[in-house]
């Protein structure tokens, strides 16, 4: 009889243990919502002005706005800048810039002959990590450099395209 008693304590004192043993607590979730991330051109790319002479070769523009021609490019005056673009969004949230991964094609007005535009940079870097919106908003600069036909493959004249760009909330 002792141990059947002694058996039922037991039992009895591991459920009332087991009961004493659990808390029930209600959390609370949190949610905000930020401004949306967008961006805008602030200066159009513009390898400016120059000559391919008989061969061509190439013309790099830094984010910086500096140019400099390779092969037998001759760099003339006027108007040469890089992209710059300004983002705005969340202050201090941070974000990445995400450069074209393919090359952009500049296409003469008048005859449909093109040049290549590759080897795509920006100020701050692409590839050095989350930049910070500082106070809501950065200005992003973004270089190239443009492959330059010969004089026949790329007459007198004006050329245009586009690239696209991606700037994301890190």
């Amino acid at each position: 009889m002792t141990r059947k008693l002694t058996a039922v304590s037991l039992l009895l004192l591991m459920f009332v243990l087991n009961v004493q043993a659990q808390s029930t607590i209600i959390g609370q979730a949190y949610a905000e919502v930020i401004a949306a991330l967008t961006a805008s051109e602030n200066n159009q790319m513009n390898f400016g002005k120059f000559s391919p002479e008989t061969s061509g070769g190439q013309i790099v523009l830094t984010p910086e706005g500096i140019r400099m021609a390779g092969g037998d490019v001759i760099l003339g005056g006027g108007l040469s800048q890089a992209g710059q673009f300004i983002i705005n969004g969340e202050p201090n949230a941070s974000y990445t810039i995400q450069l074209p991964t393919t090359p952009a094609v500049l296409t003469h007005s008048g005859s449909n002959k093109t040049m290549i535009v590759d080897d795509w940079v920006s100020n701050p870097t692409a590839d050095s990590g989350p930049g910070i919106l500082n106070g809501g908003t950065e200005t992003v600069s973004i270089g190239a450099t443009l492959i330059v036909g010969s004089i026949d493959n790329n007459p007198v004249g004006v050329y245009t395209g586009t690239y696209s760009l991606t700037f994301a909330y890190n």
